[in-house]
């Protein structure tokens, strides 16, 4: 009984101790002593916040297909949950700040942060939670508005099935074939969400953050900072220093500094060298703030792009040979990347994008190969596309292993290593890095170096170099080659030092992946015909299903939102409404569900005619009205359900029982159940004593490995975490997760 009570509320085994006390405690409410003290263990936020999660649809990605890009400060709403479950906070309260949380506090950017406002904030991420794709959307107008449009729906999606148990989404393009919601019903239900997803003034996921800090909170992290930026300024400066003064150096083909006074013009263009039309539309306008621009100052140069899909090119004036004339020659190109975004405001460049043999931007030319971009990647390995851009364009593979970070010098180098072959190396700080690959001789055409922009990707650099090994020069070859072999131990241990220093780093505090209107001007919504966002019909207004409540919408706007998020949280949670009897039936039949198995309602999402009928009417009614008694306390509930006879009965059969309901749907005996997969790596690193402390932060990563396996660098830091603090991927499931039937 102890161990059932234990895993139920923890997820984790009893210990030896917890069960001698238990067995050993001789007074008449030693069971309720014993499930009081399960409930009050921080075990238990962390079980039933797993629980919640799952309901709320959470994943630290995005799950748009194939580009399941990272979502990494939704682990603050998953911290969230678990406060709120170990806090016992009211569920009606709990449901309210999920919505409209960001309505609920006068709080406005910039200001200082209480705890209750960072918890109001975080909150929000419920109307996160579903898939969003619009961060990775290609630029096609359509598929743009579609992806936008599936974002706002999946937020439909989850709180009519999470809250409600309806499968509203049945009624985006047709009234619902079963229930009483009607296609208009759907897009008034829509209007109420969408000054949050406005498809007109969309803000992609990875934007949609708000700095709120707790007071003295922003100063300290500064503080570290600036002692860490010292510290690392004087290692660059020792390593640059070691670099200028041993380095020989090559034929200089082009050097750009920034340090002249004539106009950009004179030295870089908008068209490649010989292409007969400018790097896209609007080109670059250089020595001009106007995006997407490339612009002088303060000595370096600011590469500023417009915002949006397309590419365009910033491009050296000079036509350089990219296949050295003999065997072990070699030619590179080299910039230092001074910052990954104009400014303090903006979001860091996802890619740092240049591109050598640069001839021909539309693909037109009769000449084939070059147009080599090179996709500088912060995270790791750095892309390679010949024939960039165009149909023809083709990936060949990646180059390098160290990530772009601003402060280093990067490019690239091709040495013939043959008639008709040439390698082409990636280079950090001067030095190889990482893996190389090779070139044909057609691949790598005349042509100039370029600066590429695309997509919101806006950086600065400094000291452009285009150089060449000196041939016949066998004294400078000599002094080349030593000075590699003699880099290559010092550049180990520089960047030792380096990530000595990065480990030492914390992200910036305060930042909340949050949801808010966009204006507290509401926008017009109309419904769609057939759900496709290319008819609209009627304008709609926020109005609620008529068989739940005919009360009329009345959103009160405050300065920053419309009022509509939290019209609705307080419609259903209304006293005595049949919305708010059915959010706390749905709530009830959910907790029966993790304690029993199977709900009283065996299809916890779908409460509505084409769900299952519950197995008991009266006592579905009456957990619910508990709830609600109780003043929404889900521990009320659980002491309910705890104290039950249902819950402590034997697990043992009976023939006569089997007989009249073999599916035990009238709860005879207590169901003899798997564990799921959370429990089975739980429990296994509890009993081990491995289990770690970790309560809360970001996820623990779980990447592929080479074999194909999902995995827990068992090697790292909090490797040996409970289950629901590990990276949930939605295209991803680890794979010792998987064996135990883990869903997606």
């Amino acid at each position: 009984l102890v161990r059932r009570v234990a895993m139920v509320l923890t997820g984790l085994p009893p210990t030896p101790e917890e069960i001698a006390e238990y067995a050993s405690d001789p007074r008449t409410d030693a069971y309720e002593r014993m499930t009081e003290r399960f409930l009050a263990s921080p075990h238990h936020g962390e079980r039933w916040a797993q629980h919640w999660l799952d309901a709320a649809g959470y994943a630290d990605s995005n799950g748009y297909f194939n580009a399941d890009t990272d979502r990494p400060l939704a682990f603050r709403y998953r911290d969230y949950v678990i406060r709120s479950v170990n806090g016992d906070k009211p569920f009606d309260r709990f449901v309210r700040e999920q919505i409209a949380g960001d309505e609920l506090t006068a709080w406005k950017p910039g200001e200082t942060a209480t705890p209750e406002t960072v918890d109001l904030l975080e909150a929000t991420h419920f109307l996160r939670n579903g898939q969003d794709g619009s961060g990775e959307s290609d630029g096609n107008p359509d598929e743009v508005r579609t992806d936008r449009y599936y974002a706002l729906e999946s937020s439909m999606q989850i709180m009519g099935s999470c809250l409600l148990g309806l499968t509203v989404q049945c009624a985006k393009c047709h009234d619902h074939k079963f229930e009483p919601v009607s296609q208009r019903d759907y897009y008034s239900f829509q209007s109420f969400l969408y000054p949050a997803f406005n498809i007109e003034k969309w803000t992609k996921p990875q934007d949609r953050v708000v700095q709120a800090n707790l007071p003295g909170e922003l100063d300290s992290w500064q503080v570290g900072e600036r002692r860490l930026d010292a510290e690392q300024a004087a290692l660059r400066s020792e390593w640059a220093e070691w670099m200028r003064a041993h380095r020989p150096r090559g034929e200089v083909l082009f050097e750009d500094a920034f340090d002249s006074a004539e106009p950009l013009s004179t030295r870089w263009s908008d068209t490649a060298p010989g292409d007969d039309k400018p790097a896209g539309s609007p080109p670059v306008h250089l020595d001009s703030e106007e995006a997407p621009s490339a612009r002088v100052r303060d000595g370096v140069l600011r590469l500023k792009e417009g915002g949006g899909a397309g590419d365009k090119w910033l491009c050296a004036k000079p036509r350089f040979e990219w296949r050295p004339p003999r065997k072990g020659a070699w030619i590179q190109a080299t910039f230092d990347l001074v910052a990954m975004r104009l400014d303090d405001q903006g979001n860091a460049a996802e890619r740092i994008g240049y591109i050598i043999a640069a001839h021909d931007f539309d693909d037109s030319s009769a000449v084939e190969g070059g147009n080599i971009l090179i996709d500088g990647n912060p995270g790791g390995a750095t892309a390679v596309h010949v024939d960039y851009p165009g149909k023809d364009s083709k990936s060949r593979g990646n180059i390098g292993a160290t990530g772009y970070t601003a402060g280093h010098s990067y490019g690239v180098r091709v040495t013939r290593a043959g008639d008709d072959e040439f390698v082409l190396e990636h280079l950090v700080d001067g030095v190889v890095d990482g893996a190389s690959l090779k070139l044909k001789a057609d691949e790598l055409p005349p042509g100039g170096f370029a600066f590429e922009y695309c997509c919101g990707r806006s950086f600065v650099v400094d000291n452009v170099t285009v150089e060449a090994s000196r041939d016949g020069d066998a004294a400078w070859a000599a002094a080349d080659a030593a000075f590699r072999k003699e880099a290559v131990g010092r550049q180990t241990a520089f960047e030792k030092s380096n990530k000595r220093i990065a480990s030492a780093r914390v992200p910036k505090p305060g930042r909340i992946a949050w949801t808010t209107d966009m204006q507290s001007e509401a926008p017009e919504v109309h419904l769609l015909k057939r759900g496709n966002h290319k008819t609209p019909g009627e304008a709609v207004e926020p109005s609620f299903p008529a068989f739940l409540s005919r009360a009329s919408a009345k959103p009160v706007a405050t300065s920053r939102t419309t009022g509509r998020r939290a019209a609705w949280a307080a419609w259903v949670l209304e006293q005595g409404s049949r919305q708010s009897a059915l959010l706390a039936r749905v709530t009830a039949n959910r907790v029966w569900m993790h304690y029993f198995g199977t709900g009283l309602v065996s299809t916890p999402e779908n409460l509505g005619l084409s769900g299952a009928p519950p197995a008991n009417r009266e006592l579905l009614e009456w957990l619910a009205s508990e709830l609600v008694e109780s003043g929404w306390s889900q521990k009320a509930l659980h002491r309910a359900i705890l104290g039950s006879a249902a819950f402590r009965r034997s697990s043992s059969p009976r023939a006569d029982a089997l007989a009249r309901d073999p599916e035990n749907r009238l709860s005879w005996r207590y169901p003899v159940r798997r564990l799921d997969a959370e429990t089975v790596r739980d429990a296994m690193l509890s009993v081990s004593g491995v289990l770690g402390p970790k309560a809360g932060g970001p996820y623990v990563p779980t990447p592929r490995d080479g074999d194909g396996e999902v995995t827990v660098d068992e090697a790292k830091p909090e490797a040996f975490s409970r289950s629901v603090f590990l990276q949930r991927r939605r295209t991803q499931v680890p794979t010792f997760m998987a064996n135990f039937d883990a869903p997606s």
